[in-house]
């Protein structure tokens, strides 16, 4: 997909979901819809990055949390399966976990979680 995503519609497809219009899968899905191919998270910031073919946007960071200093891999995965909460909650549950970072991969449907001393957990997207 050759398509470059506008700000104004990334932003809009992201104000959806942050104010529970959409769920999820609804939130990839449209992402994708507008050429979004996959996006990056800081956890301790919440700033993303999306990126499409040739393009890529970056947000402003939102928060200022504090990452473990020890991966948790069970309260990770506990995290990880309460996507459901809203963003910024989620994102402190994954800091809590000693998550640093995540990357959705929206064609290839994962997400792959990066913990604090590079421990990785992958996650088929439930869509």
């Amino acid at each position: 997909m050759n398509k470059k995503p506008s700000e104004k519609d990334v932003h809009e497809v992201i104000e959806r979901r942050s104010t529970g219009k959409t769920s999820f899968a609804q939130f990839l899905e449209e992402l994708h819809t507008i050429g979004i191919i996959q996006y990056d998270i800081d956890v301790a910031t919440g700033r993303a990055t999306y990126k499409a073919e040739n393009s890529e946007l970056n947000t402003e960071p939102q928060v200022n949390f504090v990452i473990s200093n020890q991966f948790d891999r069970d309260h990770a995965l506990q995290s990880i399966a309460n996507i459901t909460l809203p963003f910024l909650d989620f994102l402190r549950e994954l800091g809590n976990a000693g998550i640093v970072s995540y990357t959705v991969n929206i064609n290839e449907r994962k997400a792959v979680y990066t913990g604090i001393n590079g421990d990785q957990i992958v996650e088929p997207l439930q869509l």
